[in-house]
């Protein structure tokens, strides 16, 4: 029990984390190059009618809605994937490849930030984690990559026994007698898909904490999972709990502040912002809701507004995404001590990097104050006359 608390304070340190200004910054912009990068594709998707959802029911429904959406994209995106066919299996491949892309390199540098700020109580920059995970870059990009490539292999098997199966007479024997190959087969789908899917979380931090490849981040990832279930489950189930009040203040929060906004400043300008804000909500529903915005002096103003919703949005999950960064480092370094039994301050840390403290520590550094001598006394001419004088009988004496 104990252990537990231990454990819930260390998690929820990483929503206080979270706020650190780097990781919002890392998380900004990678959901900035995310959403324009879904745009591109979909862009480009429609216009060769490889896909039926365009870039502006994306903007439109989700974007520029006043609604926060989150719970309602996840839905649409999830839907979207089960109804999958034909061309649009191109567009999902370029869509996902990209967007790995996009967070092998932010998300793995907020993963960066938060080890060394954890585990050393290192504030580095974003130049320097940006460095690093450029250097790792490969490691980020196939550690979640390398599992999926694994459950396919063996639904193509599968799928090839079954084909097998098709020919007269043989194929029946044929996939009777390989079947039990085929359970083994569904097996390591289940095996290696949920596993991966759920420890998951812990191939980013083990690559950010260790230096390492994707096959060190990946087998970390499943040997903790299964070392030691009980706990990472429950860290696992820690991080949902904090992740969906973190998600829910900064949403709700949020909102409060747009409301608040949009009153004070009603109370001022009056039915001309209701107009505007009619206007935007109608562009979110159905084509007879849209109204008329006029003059054209509105029509930019309704503009700025809506890019004001989407910076608000951004930021929230900008919010979101650092605290998953933050808070699945923790749980990696927590599962490593125990499991391993490598203390948290552990990690991986270039020669660059170490030269770079030292120089700064250096810097940093008081000068100790110089040690003055005191200067001699000044003896005038005639003392000296007499002290040699006086001491020039007594070395006569001798």
């Amino acid at each position: 029990m104990e252990s537990f608390i231990q454990d819930t304070k260390s998690i929820l340190r990483g929503a206080k984390m979270s706020l650190d200004f780097n990781r919002l910054v890392c998380a900004f912009v990678g959901i900035v190059f995310s959403i324009l990068w879904v745009l591109v594709i979909l862009a480009f998707g429609s216009a060769f009618k490889l896909v039926e959802i365009t870039p502006f029911e994306i903007i439109n429904e989700f974007l520029i809605s006043p609604r926060l959406g989150l719970c309602g994209l996840i839905s649409a995106s999830v839907s979207s994937i089960k109804s999958v066919e034909g061309g649009e299996f191109v567009v999902l491949i370029v869509l996902v490849l990209g967007l790995m892309i996009i967070w092998s390199v932010f998300a793995g540098a907020v993963t960066r930030l938060a080890a060394l700020e954890f585990a050393r109580g290192e504030k580095t920059g974003l130049k320097d984690s940006l460095s690093f995970v450029m250097k790792k870059f490969w490691s980020y990009f196939w550690s979640p990559l390398t599992p999926i490539l694994g459950v396919l292999f063996f639904i193509a098997c599968n799928v090839a026994g079954g084909l097998l199966g098709k020919i007269a007479f043989a194929g029946e024997i044929a996939v009777a007698v390989g079947f039990p190959l085929a359970i083994l087969s569904g097996f390591l789908i289940v095996f290696l898909g949920i596993v991966g899917i759920i420890g998951f979380i812990l191939m980013f931090p083990a690559i950010s904490s260790e230096g390492s490849d994707a096959f060190d981040a990946i087998s970390r990832a499943y040997s903790y999972v299964l070392s030691r279930p009980i706990h990472f489950l429950s860290l696992f189930i820690t991080i949902i709990i904090c992740g969906t009040i973190v998600s829910f203040v900064a949403g709700y929060g949020a909102c409060l502040v747009m409301q608040t906004s949009y009153f004070t400043v009603g109370l001022g300008m009056g039915d001309k912002l209701n107009d505007i804000r009619a206007f935007i909500a109608g562009l979110s529903g159905p084509r007879d809701m849209i109204t008329s915005l006029n003059p054209i002096s509105m029509r930019i103003a309704a503009l700025f507004f809506m890019l004001y919703i989407v910076l608000i949005k951004i930021t929230v999950g900008s919010i979101i995404v650092a605290f998953a960064g933050s808070a699945s480092t923790i749980a990696y370094l927590i599962m490593r001590k125990d499991v391993d039994g490598t203390e948290m301050n552990d990690i991986y840390v270039d020669e660059n990097e170490e030269d770079l403290a030292a120089d700064e520590t250096v810097a940093e550094a008081p000068e100790e104050p110089a040690v003055q001598q005191a200067p001699e006394p000044v003896v005038p001419p005639e003392q000296k006359e007499a002290e040699t004088s006086g001491e020039s009988p007594e070395k006569n004496g001798l």
